[in-house]
């Protein structure tokens, strides 16, 4: 558990980062009105005190000879989650969210060692719920790809 927190807490302070570095280029408002770029950095520097509020209890927590080390398998781990991240960024337009986001979720929670049917059904139920919330309810549009749907 405490282990996980390192983990969470630096994605958390990473995340806060990268929305950092791309609300930096909205423009601003006249007369100091909240420009566009208002909630995103709130929610930023939440990200990243939150995330650093859970590493130091973390890091308070672990004695000294139980800090996360580096293994090969969790090194080779965080370079397959980001590869197939990168993956769906570059495949997402062309194919579309649905099976693009479908694939993802299939693969990465057979990663995790879950049954192929578990994967299969999760994979496409939170898919879908996705899908529903964003493009009905939200109406944010989402890539349709090769199918049109």
């Amino acid at each position: 558990m405490k282990k996980n927190d390192f983990i969470a807490g630096g994605l958390f302070i990473a995340l806060g980062l990268f929305i950092f570095t791309q609300t930096s280029t909205y423009p601003s408002l006249e007369k100091g009105h909240p420009g566009p770029d208002l909630f995103p950095n709130i929610l930023a520097i939440l990200f990243i005190g939150f995330g650093l509020a859970l590493l130091l209890k973390a890091r308070r927590l672990l004695p000294k000879a139980e800090m996360p080390s580096s293994t090969p398998k969790r090194i080779s781990n965080a370079f397959f989650v980001v590869g197939i991240v990168a993956a769906y960024v570059i495949l997402v337009n062309k194919v579309g969210f649905l099976i693009t986001s479908t694939i993802l979720l299939f693969i990465l929670m057979k990663k995790l060692g879950v049954t192929l049917f578990k994967s299969a059904i999760t994979s496409v139920l939170i898919t879908l719920f996705i899908n529903l919330l964003f493009s009905k309810i939200l109406r944010v549009p989402l890539p349709y790809g090769i199918l049109g749907w």
